[in-house]
């Protein structure tokens, strides 16, 4: 069994660090900062069997590639429109449908979380999380669902050990909206505003979404303001 470094945080918790979550694959020690400096600091997208030059890559339909072609042309369009509050524009510039939201507003946060994230949330209580999840569906039918939690914090400090401590493979996460749905941290961005820290996943839910939407999906998700904002 692979033996991972130990992070220990202010109250003594122990995490090991297994790589950062959306790296698609183990990153750990130097990795992980030569993966954060590389991309500025956050997780950016990555191509994982999707066009490569234009052309098409072994096992990607044509029209696969017309979707993730699409996805790489509009994706600075569909954050800007994300960043004003344009949710609905901010989809169909990927060309993705959203399917219905199911928004949830809770004030405990360790209630809502599991592992290391629900230690640190009894150490340090939120102030507040808003959480929705809803489906997006590309022009084939492919469909991921997508969570999205905006997790205000006493302050920036308490903020950045949070965003710190859940963006790293292992250390627990906040609980979806629907029972039952799974998400394995395999696609997932986060981004600190202040005092708030979105956290992003998407998950496959039939139909064969190309890998290029699911790594893109949360990188527009977290770029939105919370329910009831913008």
């Amino acid at each position: 069994m692979a033996e991972y470094p130990i992070r220990t945080d202010k109250n003594g918790n122990k995490y090991p660090l297994r790589g950062r979550k959306g790296s698609g694959g183990v990153l750990i020690a130097g990795g992980i900062a030569m993966a954060m400096a590389a991309s500025g600091g956050g997780l950016g997208t990555t191509s994982l069997g999707g066009v490569v030059g234009g052309g098409e890559s072994a096992g990607v339909s044509a029209a696969d590639s017309a979707v993730v072609r699409t996805v790489r042309q509009n994706l600075t369009a569909s954050k800007r429109a994300a960043r004003k509050g344009k949710r609905k524009r901010a989809w169909s510039r990927l060309r993705l449908r959203r399917g219905p939201r199911r928004p949830h507003e809770a004030a405990e946060c360790a209630v809502l979380s599991h592992g290391g994230v629900r230690d640190f949330f009894l150490e340090n209580p939120c102030r507040g999380l808003d959480r929705v999840q809803f489906p997006l569906t590309d022009a084939n039918g492919g469909t991921v669902v997508v969570l999205v939690s905006w997790v205000r914090m006493p302050g920036r400090r308490r903020a950045r050990e949070f965003r710190e401590l859940i963006d790293v493979h292992g250390t627990g996460d906040i609980r979806p909206v629907v029972p039952g749905t799974r998400f394995t941290g395999h696609h997932y961005d986060s981004q600190r505003r202040g005092s708030t820290v979105v956290v992003a996943e998407a998950e496959p839910a039939g139909g064969g979404a190309p890998e290029e939407v699911l790594e893109t999906v949360p990188e527009v998700a977290t770029k939105l303001p919370a329910p009831g904002k913008g």
